[in-house]
């Protein structure tokens, strides 16, 4: 009797051991993740979030971006899939850093889950790196704030030199240069 009691245990163990279990994720990732604009220019980039499944409630979003290259115009969030933002996107253009806190009563599962979009201008030239920072979470809706965020996706940025315009063509006696004369 001993030993089927032992082997039912371990039968039951065993299976117990076998079954899979679901590893919780989410990633944050830019779009576009990448592109070339000019001195001067505005370009939005968007934070999305994929759920990866599992259902969340709560997203904490921190960018840095480089301050000296890239200034802030405008944050947006009228199309964003957050419902209660805990904190307002708030930035600082002098400390190169942008942040959403926001959450959804619950929760919610997407696969591209528009965060908030972030209107830039270029103000130099150079490589211009936008980053989440490690303070981000995504958690989970389970009671117990669990955060599940393991796989972030930040933007490199070529701004540039615009081009020369060349000389400008002007002719006083025919000033239309859509007018055959």
């Amino acid at each position: 009797m001993k030993k089927v009691i032992l082997l039912l245990v371990i039968l039951i163990f065993s299976f117990s051991m076998a079954s899979p279990v679901k590893a919780e994720s989410a990633s944050l990732y830019l779009s576009p993740s990448s592109g070339s604009f000019l001195i001067g220019s505005t370009f939005t980039v968007s934070t999305f979030l994929n759920t990866e499944g599992s259902e969340i409630n709560v997203v904490w979003a921190d960018l840095k971006f480089p301050p000296e290259i890239l200034q802030i115009t405008s944050p947006t969030t009228g199309s964003s899939f957050i419902s209660e933002w805990i904190i307002p996107p708030n930035y600082s253009n002098e400390r190169g850093m942008i942040s959403f806190k926001g959450g959804v009563p619950g929760g919610i599962i997407t696969s591209a889950g528009l965060v908030s979009s972030v209107t830039f201008r270029a103000v130099t030239s150079g490589k211009a790196k936008i980053e989440f920072s490690e303070g981000s979470k995504v958690l989970l809706n389970d009671g117990k704030g669990t955060d599940i965020l393991t796989n972030i996706r930040g933007g490199e940025y070529q701004i540039l030199i615009p081009p020369p315009e060349g000389p400008k063509v002007f002719s006083p006696t025919h000033p239309n240069p859509n007018v055959w004369y």
